[in-house]
């Protein structure tokens, strides 16, 4: 992660997010096409995403789907609106199904947090795990300033782990 964190974000990295995503058997539902910056709700400067599958990864798993900006058409964050009945927020209606991320177990899909994204449903007898890191150039404070909008944990200063 490190090398990884020095080629796309430079020296300076802070762990912004972590979180284990699970799409249980046969009912972990679709998630709708949007950007990771587009939950945060006010223009920042953008942060890292990476996707680490933890099971070999399909299209009848629910592996995530890439909509390159070239075909997006959106190079920054848009405003995203709430999807009823998921509370999903969604920031690209258009009709390109983007690219399925077809990776086995241990792969990582690296990705700004102004990229479209979205995954399918699990339609298989497994579930589906990922385990998804997110780091930033600096912190990314609230609207207003005052506080961290998450965490803000040093993982890299001029070039070295901490």
């Amino acid at each position: 992660m490190a090398d990884i964190c020095r080629a796309t974000l430079g020296g300076d990295a802070f762990l912004f997010n972590e979180q284990y995503v699970v799409k249980c058997a046969e009912v972990g539902m679709k998630f709708s096409w949007h950007q990771d910056s587009g939950y945060i709700g006010y223009d920042h400067r953008e942060y890292l995403s990476c996707w680490c599958a933890l099971d070999d990864m399909s299209v009848a798993n629910g592996t995530v789907y890439m909509l390159p900006h070239e075909r997006s058409g959106v190079r920054g964050r848009v405003e995203h609106t709430k999807e009823e009945g998921t509370n999903d927020m969604v920031g690209y209606r258009g009709s390109d199904p983007g690219d399925p991320v077809i990776v086995p177990a241990g792969s990582i899909a690296v990705f700004s947090s102004v990229t479209f994204h979205r995954s399918g449903a699990n339609s298989t007898n497994k579930m589906r795990r990922v385990y998804l890191t997110q780091y930033s150039a600096e912190p990314i404070m609230t609207k207003d300033g005052t506080r961290f909008w998450n965490v803000a944990l040093p993982f890299l200063k001029n070039g070295q782990r901490v």
